[in-house]
């Protein structure tokens, strides 16, 4: 390949999802193999469990990378993104990868209710282009989002550890895993993940279609919009009635820090 091709997030998704079929990847993990041959059940905590898919995607997204001449770079715990990847000598251009996991929320009756996922803090690289961020923001012209939503398996038993010759009656603490890759702005919300954080949380849903299909209130205005709207957002509620807590309100707050 004489000159490498853009990797753009159409093309990264088709690959991404041709991998995946090809692979026939359930996105299925029971337990953690130690060198002594047993295996350490790991249950329905759900940092774990979004440890598990990073490490399940990691080899899928590094392929992508080099096979377009990327270069592909992981970020500390909380450094900004997961996984970085960078045209072959330059310093622009870069995408940043996130991962992001969540579970499925049903009320008595088994109905599907919304769930939102954590985008990342509003307070940092926002505003200052270098804080909690692999490079410098400017230097990133793509934020993707790869999304899993899963159902946590009732009735996983607890077991302190199991022998490999036992793994196959280990049942998976999770089950009907669906993914969607989306730039970020297309599934960011106008409200935090939750009222004590400062961190950016996606439009609610019931569906995980409409993020695929990012149905967002930003799709329409853009990244830039999105970015202003969170670069401002502020952190207490008696601030954000003297400035803005919907798009509504925010469209008034512009004009008036423009007039």
């Amino acid at each position: 390949m004489s000159e490498a091709q853009a990797l753009e997030l159409e093309l990264f998704r088709e690959e991404f999802d041709a991998t995946v079929k090809a692979l026939d990847l359930k996105w299925e993990a029971v337990g953690f193999y130690a060198p002594d041959g047993r295996v350490y059940p790991f249950g329905t905590d759900t940092k774990v469990i979004s440890t598990v898919f990073e490490a399940l995607a990691a080899p899928l997204i590094a392929d992508i990378a080099v096979h377009y001449d990327y270069a592909v770079e992981s970020s500390e715990q909380t450094v900004y993104p997961d996984f970085t990847l960078s045209p072959k000598g330059r310093s622009s251009g870069r995408i940043a990868i996130d991962i992001k996991t969540t579970y499925r929320r049903f009320n008595a009756r088994g109905v599907p209710t919304p769930f939102r996922y954590t985008l990342g803090s509003y307070t940092s690289f926002l505003r200052d282009s270098r804080k909690n961020i692999k490079y410098a923001y400017p230097q990133y012209s793509g934020h993707w989002v790869l999304g899993f939503l899963y159902t946590r398996r009732k009735g996983v038993a607890a077991k302190v550890y199991y022998r490999p010759e036992d793994v196959s009656a280990l049942l998976c603490p999770y089950m009907a895993v669906a993914f969607f890759i989306l730039h970020k702005y297309k599934i960011a919300g106008e409200s935090p993940a939750s009222g004590n954080t400062a961190n950016i949380g996606s439009f609610p849903t019931a569906t995980i279609r409409d993020l695929r299909d990012g149905r967002g209130p930003f799709a329409d205005l853009g990244k830039d919009v999105c970015d202003e709207y969170w670069r401002n957002y502020q952190k207490s509620a008696a601030a954000r009635a003297d400035s803005y807590s919907t798009l509504a309100t925010f469209r008034t707050w512009r004009m008036r820090q423009s007039g």
